[in-house]
């Protein structure tokens, strides 16, 4: 006698439509659970917490977690996140820049010094956007054709654009003018007294470039090209699947440059002047944010999105720390220990595929 074998059939309700089981709920959870998807879990997951607790603790009568809260979060934080966006794609490829703050610095002073000089604005931004491109370019060419580390080229690329803006000035220098202003404080305002929000042009901007970012890594071929290179072979199944890997390189250290470019014209509209020390460790907030956003630091992962949420997570605790009334230098203790908490993540992942 034989038997006949039929596939297990799912349980269906009264109306006949399918009943989860615990076997697919089992599944659902561990697609949610991957490991790639664990680093942007967790800044999703601080996110919140941080907002429970400042809803918790400074909610009152008009509470905390509020459209102005954001809109005030992405209003100090343009400029970085936009330098976040550009270190996104380097860190994906396993590279690092470091010279993005120096960038920003270098930009600031030739805006305030090329304006006064009778430079038509468009052509002075422009120029600042060139200025970050040449850099990512310089960086580029060193890394893919000099065979030089990525750290010794940006750190190179860094001093120089640090000499140069030593060059341009050591004095701060006030940007005053007028088209350059009205740019900088055109908004949108929405609501009405102690709840006014606003959306002016260096928010746009930063979200238009996130959504360019987005949508170069993950639907086109030279977003596939950049998680590709991060695999940690040199490129070499990138070159073997038909994928250009050394034009792509250079095309990455280039896109970090741009972005540094527009974050100094961004950091120059939020400031209104230029000076040789500004952005002194600004790359590494830049870094700390991306990290924070769930982009592995060895290369190969990470979302473009998730900087963002990383970016808000880092301003969120200078807001805090600005409530709780402390000094300003706990920000850099407490975006340690979160910068901390996710790099052991990082590391507990990698431990895990591993095995």
């Amino acid at each position: 006698m034989s038997a006949t074998l039929t596939a297990p059939q799912t349980p269906r309700s009264d109306d006949g439509r399918r009943r989860p089981t615990a076997g697919t709920a089992r599944r659902t959870l561990a697609r949610f659970l991957r490991p790639e998807l664990l680093p942007i879990a967790g800044t999703l997951l601080t996110l919140v917490i941080m907002l429970v607790l400042g809803e918790s603790r400074y909610g009152g009568e008009r509470g905390f977690v509020s459209v102005k809260l954001f809109s005030n979060l992405l209003q100090d934080n343009a400029y970085l996140l936009v330098l976040a966006i550009g270190m996104t794609f380097v860190i994906i490829t396993g590279g690092i820049d470091l010279s993005v703050g120096a960038v920003v610095a270098l930009v600031g002073l030739v805006i305030a010094t090329l304006l006064p000089a009778g430079v038509p604005l468009p052509l002075v931004l422009v120029i600042s956007v060139l200025i970050g491109s040449t850099f990512g370019l310089l960086i580029g060419v060193l890394v893919q054709y000099f065979a030089i580390q990525p750290f010794i080229a940006s750190l190179a690329a860094m001093f120089l654009a640090r000499g140069l803006a030593n060059v341009v000035s050591v004095q701060s220098l006030a940007i005053t003018d007028e088209g350059f202003s009205s740019m900088a404080s055109w908004s949108l305002k929405f609501g009405e007294g102690r709840d006014i929000s606003k959306i002016n042009l260096s928010m746009i901007i930063a979200v238009a470039v996130l959504a360019l970012a987005f949508y170069l890594l993950h639907y086109t071929r030279f977003g596939r090209t950049v998680y590709g290179l991060g695999v940690g072979d040199d490129g070499n199944a990138v070159e073997l699947m038909g994928l250009r890997a050394g034009r792509t390189r250079l095309w990455v250290y280039v896109i970090s440059g741009t972005c540094a470019g527009i974050a100094g014209i961004l950091f120059a509209f939020y400031t209104k002047s230029g000076y040789n020390l500004t952005g002194i460790g600004m790359e590494l907030d830049a870094i700390a944010a991306v990290v924070i956003g769930g982009t592995i630091l060895t290369g190969g992962a990470g979302y473009v999105l998730g900087t963002g949420v990383g970016v808000v997570v880092y301003g969120l605790i200078q807001v805090l720390i600005a409530r709780e009334g402390l000094d300003s230098w706990w920000t850099k203790v407490f975006i340690g220990v979160v910068l901390l908490a996710f790099v052991i993540l990082q590391r507990a992942i990698a431990a895990r595929k591993k095995k």
